[in-house]
């Protein structure tokens, strides 16, 4: 783990880095491929900007609700750069719902713009996947196997290493080529894919909210989006 990153006087957050430069590559990248889907580079910018702030507010301010003692004893970890302190589903969440504000306030195509900003957004998970690799958080379950590592005092399932293995491999498989032929089908993968990703991930987690006796809140979560993004796969791909 790295967390901090000395450069002479100057020390540097490792997984907020990450983050950043994710997020610096995912938006070239989605730059990049965003006429194929109808949009221009200026559309694209002020949706990501509208997006990152959703984004960004709605995550930290869910973490603090979820973990409100915390922030207690340390306010300034409010404006921290650090991803751990970052609530992963309640961002997307809430930056999904400040874009679609947006792409309705400008009149955009949904199923296209959802698509236009796939790229990004399957980038920012490698990003993300790196961030907790450095930082240490989003940790295992404690294990006993030949490719356990020593974390936080004791043995543990590296499932820093699985998300990071699983979104490569969700970026390699949605890569960007040619636009499909029926819009949203591009962007309802990517979401079944990261939602199967989670699903697998839960299960060997050590630090999952738990709910009502001790199902994962994460879980949940993901089974709703998978079970959604299927259906309305399998609607788009009637429509070509």
């Amino acid at each position: 783990m790295l967390p901090t990153l000395q450069i002479g006087p100057l020390s540097l957050q490792t997984p907020g880095l990450a983050v950043i430069l994710a997020i610096w590559l995912g938006l070239n990248l989605a730059e990049r491929h965003a006429a194929k889907h109808g949009l221009s580079g200026e559309t694209l910018y002020n949706l990501f900007f509208s997006l990152l702030i959703g984004g960004l507010i709605g995550g930290r301010l869910i973490y603090v609700l979820r973990f409100p003692q915390a922030f207690l004893q340390s306010p300034a970890s409010l404006i921290s750069l650090n991803p751990g302190l970052f609530d992963l589903a309640g961002g997307l969440l809430t930056a999904l719902l400040t874009g679609l504000a947006y792409a309705r306030q400008k009149a955009l195509h949904l199923w296209k713009t959802l698509d236009a900003l796939t790229p990004f957004l399957a980038t920012l998970a490698v990003g993300i996947a790196l961030a907790h690799l450095a930082g240490g958080t989003a940790f295992g379950k404690p294990a006993d196997l030949p490719w356990a590592i020593e974390l936080w005092g004791a043995r543990r399932h590296p499932t820093q290493l699985y998300e990071l293995l699983g979104s490569l491999l969700t970026l390699g498989l949605l890569w960007p080529r040619k636009a499909e032929s029926t819009p949203g089908v591009y962007f309802l993968r990517f979401a079944a894919l990261t939602s199967g990703l989670r699903l697998f991930l839960e299960a060997f987690r050590g630090d999952s909210a738990l709910i009502l006796g001790g199902l994962r809140l994460a879980q949940i979560a993901a089974w709703l989006i998978l079970a959604a993004a299927l259906s309305l796969l399998a609607w788009r791909e009637k429509q070509t």
